[in-house]
C-alpha cells in the first residue's frame, strides 16, 4: 500500500473523533516520519522503536525543530503505533522536554509597539490587514483559528458582537465577543468585500488566507501571530480577570497555561524593587 492511502486509512480509522486540524497534522507528521524512514529503508508499516528514537534524535539536533514541535510529532507517531497494535515501538522513547513554565514565559507586546502596528494596519487602503490584526488582538485567537472563520461565524450589531471558532485546539468551539474597535475594523473590511467567498479573510488570491500568510504579513512589522493572543490574555490577567473567564474565552484548558501570563518581565521586577525604597 503507497504511504499516502496508509496515512489516509489510519485517518479514517484511528482519527474519527479528531478536529480536522489534528488530523492534518498528525498527517502531516507521518509523512515526514515517512521520508526519513524511506531513507533508512524503512516504511510506515515496519518501523522500529529503534527507528522512532533515531528519528526524535535527528528532530532535535539536524532538523534543528523546537521541543514542542517534537513532541507533536512524535504524538502522532504513538498514535499510528496504537493503531497498529504495535505500542511496543514507542515504549520508552526518550523525548524532548519543553522549557518549563518558570524556564520560558510568553512574549507579548509593549503597549507602544502594539499601538504602532494598529496605526499602521489602519492606513492601509485595504483593510484586511488591519481587521486581522485587531482580531487577533481584540479576541485572543490562535492563528489557525483565525483563518478557519467564516463570515457566518461572526455576528455584529451596534452595540454588541461574537465570533463562534468552531474548531480549537482539541477540537473544542468557543464563543468569544468581540469588542467594540474589532467590530469597527471587520466592518470597514468587510464593506470593501465584493464577493460570495464565504472565508472570512482572503487571501491576495481571492481564497482563504493561510497561516503563513498572516505570519507574512505580522513578520513585516517583527511580530509572530502568537504574540497578539499573548497580548491579549496578557491584558485579561493583569486587569483581574476570574480564571475560569479567561480559559473559556482563549480556549485554554489548563490554569497553569494561563498562569503562565502571570509571570513577571524582568522590567516588572526591576521597578518592584526600585519601588520598595
Amino acid at each position: 500500500m503507497e504511504t499516502l492511502e496508509y496515512i489516509e486509512q489510519f485517518k479514517a480509522e484511528a482519527l474519527a473523533g479528531k478536529s480536522p486540524l489534528t488530523k492534518k497534522g498528525y498527517a502531516h507528521a507521518l509523512k515526514k516520519f515517512a521520508e526519513w524512514l524511506e531513507g533508512t529503508g524503512g516504511n510506515l508499516a515496519e518501523f522500529s522503536r529503534y527507528d522512532v528514537q533515531l528519528y526524535i534524535q535527528y528532530l532535535e539536533t539536524v532538523a534543528k525543530r523546537e521541543p514542542s514541535g517534537i513532541n507533536r510529532d512524535f504524538a502522532a507517531i504513538k498514535a499510528l503505533a496504537r493503531w497498529q497494535g504495535r505500542e511496543d515501538v514507542v515504549q520508552d522513547v526518550r523525548k524532548v522536554k519543553a522549557p518549563s513554565i518558570t524556564e520560558k514565559a510568553p512574549e507579548w507586546l509593549d503597549d507602544k509597539t502594539a499601538r504602532k502596528i494598529v496605526a499602521e494596519t489602519s492606513r492601509k487602503a485595504n483593510k484586511r490587514d488591519y481587521a486581522i490584526v485587531m482580531t487577533l488582538l481584540g479576541c485572543g485567537l490562535r492563528v489557525s483559528e483565525l483563518v478557519a472563520l467564516d463570515r457566518d461565524d461572526v455576528t455584529i450589531s451596534e452595540r454588541k458582537g461574537s465570533l463562534v471558532v468552531r474548531n480549537g485546539k482539541g477540537g473544542k468551539s468557543r464563543i468569544v465577543p468581540i469588542p467594540a474597535n474589532v467590530r469597527h475594523a471587520l466592518r470597514s473590511y468587510l464593506e470593501q468585500r465584493h464577493d460570495n467567498q464565504q472565508a472570512l479573510f482572503l487571501s491576495n488570491f481571492n481564497k482563504r488566507i493561510s497561516v503563513r500568510s498572516v505570519q507574512a504579513m505580522l513578520a513585516q512589522y517583527g511580530v509572530h501571530p502568537h504574540q497578539l493572543r499573548h497580548t491579549y490574555v496578557k491584558k485579561l490577567v493583569d486587569a483581574g480577570t476570574p480564571m475560569a473567564t479567561i480559559m473559556s474565552l482563549t480556549g485554554h484548558s489548563s490554569a497553569d497555561m494561563v498562569a503562565w501570563y502571570s509571570t513577571p518581565t524582568e522590567e516588572e521586577k526591576q521597578a518592584a524593587i526600585e519601588n520598595i525604597f
